[in-house]
């Protein structure tokens, strides 16, 4: 379980669950939340009814974590690592390029997607993830609407499930 002041790596839909839970503030002042670039143009790009997931901007977003530009090589090392065994959309392979760079530090990464889930599995990482509302009760918060995929329970029978041998369908 990650303490104050840990690393989290944050993908687009937890940036978009902790806005929507009203958790947000009490996270970026209590963790050093990073992401990729992508993630912040995805949490504030509109969909096709014109609603953003995050109603911000990107430059607002950064005062509060740090976004990584991501390298063409650090994306070649994240998805050699992966072998073609996962299907990513674009913000989780550069949050896990990004991650992937980080060697010696301790960190833990929030991203509550299956494809995510795998690959941490597949990469010998899935100790390192979090959950959002873990996050929060962390630092005190209750979410408001917490979504399965939120919770510490859904992350822990993921992790189970792979570790067993299954896989996440």
């Amino acid at each position: 379980m990650p303490s104050r002041e840990s690393r989290i790596f944050i993908d687009t839909n937890a940036i978009h669950d902790a806005h929507r839970n009203g958790c947000w503030n009490a996270l970026h002042k209590s963790f050093k939340l990073e992401t990729a670039e992508h993630c912040l143009q995805e949490a504030v790009r509109p969909n096709f009814r014109g609603k953003k997931l995050v109603d911000r901007s990107v430059d607002d977003l950064k005062t509060e974590v740090l976004a990584h530009a991501v390298t063409d090589e650090q994306r070649a090392v994240a998805l050699y690592a992966l072998q073609g065994r996962v299907d990513l959309d674009d913000g989780e392979r550069d949050l896990l390029a990004i991650a992937l760079s980080v060697k010696t530090e301790v960190w833990w990464l929030c991203g509550p997607d299956k494809a995510t889930i795998r690959a941490m599995h597949l990469l010998g990482m899935i100790d390192r993830m979090v959950s959002l509302k873990s996050l929060a009760d962390e630092v005190g918060v209750k979410l408001a609407q917490p979504e399965e995929q939120d919770t510490e329970k859904w992350l822990s029978e993921k992790r189970t499930m792979l570790l067993l041998g299954g896989d996440l369908t």
